[in-house]
């Protein structure tokens, strides 16, 4: 199993991208502009990308971000959600949706998240204009069919994750992907980068599991109603892991304390439990048995956000 710390992509580090901002529908706030009660606007200042919507009719001359009874804080911009470690809204672009970035630091892994496209490629250069020292090409279409009848039936679904933990350790690697899709439309949870460590080896009984947080309601005639939340993956895993890698997996565990960390259960990216095993996302118990002087056990509750 691995997992990183997401590179936080401030302006420097970030380099172009084909969604336009301000976008369609989170227009830039102008202090002589009266906007309607749930009008969106965004605030983009140096390393801040933001949308803010109207809490008021007749909203005029009240700066977002310190008229907090009068403007709500929605989240990132359309262009940067992708970069938004702590929530899930996806960034929106026509196809095909193209994003490059430059981490400023070595790099061994890129995930992508959230992903509704047909085709995704994920391209690595040293510098910018320099070499290209990765590419990647993957086709996220796919059926999941197991019998003759689901091989010409099934309908297509897209597969929404796609990983790699190969990029080589150049010194300014620029990370530039690309998707495309026959709508017309391209979405994205997630676009992170960073330095993935080892922490063990998944033993026999990982399980993908959902936290599902919707409500029923019953009235006095016995009429039920639900509200429907989006549940939230959850991820439970034993590793093994060996006793002179317990520091390096102590120190990891410190430093991704309550912080949005991406994790893979498994190397081979192409394997069918590939994805399921794939999130970003909290620990919610990472304990460290040491019961065994030669192998360390670890057991991780994950949780997506």
């Amino acid at each position: 199993m691995k997992a990183f710390l997401p590179i936080d992509i401030t302006d420097a580090r970030f380099v172009s991208s084909t969604i336009a901002e301000p976008y369609t529908g989170e227009p830039a706030w102008n202090s002589g502009t009266t906007y309607a009660q749930d009008a969106e606007v965004s605030v983009i200042t140096a390393d801040s990308h933001l949308v803010y919507k109207s809490l008021v009719a007749s909203n005029l001359n009240n700066p977002p971000a310190t008229s907090t009874d009068k403007w709500f804080l929605k989240g990132y911009t359309n262009r940067f959600r992708m970069f938004d470690w702590n929530q899930g809204n996806p960034s929106k672009g026509a196809s095909p949706l193209t994003v490059t970035i430059k981490p400023g630091q070595r790099i061994n892994a890129v995930m992508l998240e959230g992903i509704k496209a047909a085709t995704a490629k994920i391209i690595v250069k040293d510098g910018v204009g320099g070499p290209t020292v990765l590419t990647i090409n993957k086709d996220l279409l796919n059926r999941h069919a197991t019998t003759p009848y689901e091989w010409c039936f099934s309908p297509f679904v897209y597969d929404k994750v796609t990983a790699t933990f190969d990029v080589p350790p150049v010194g300014d690697p620029v990370v530039t992907i690309t998707l495309t899709d026959p709508s017309g439309i391209c979405e994205l949870s997630r676009f992170a980068v960073g330095q993935a460590i080892y922490l063990g080896e998944i033993e026999w009984n990982p399980v993908s599991d959902a936290e599902n947080y919707s409500e029923i309601t019953w009235d006095s005639f016995g009429k039920a109603t639900l509200t429907p939340v989006p549940s939230q993956p959850l991820i439970e895993l034993e590793l093994a892991t060996e006793a002179n890698r317990v520091n390096t997996v102590r120190q990891f565990r410190e430093q991704a304390n309550a912080k949005a960390v991406v994790w893979s259960g498994l190397d081979n990216l192409d394997h069918v439990y590939a994805e399921p095993l794939v999130l970003i996302g909290v620990y919610q118990r990472f304990p460290i048995d040491l019961s065994n002087i030669k192998q360390a056990k670890i057991n991780l509750t994950l949780k997506g956000i």
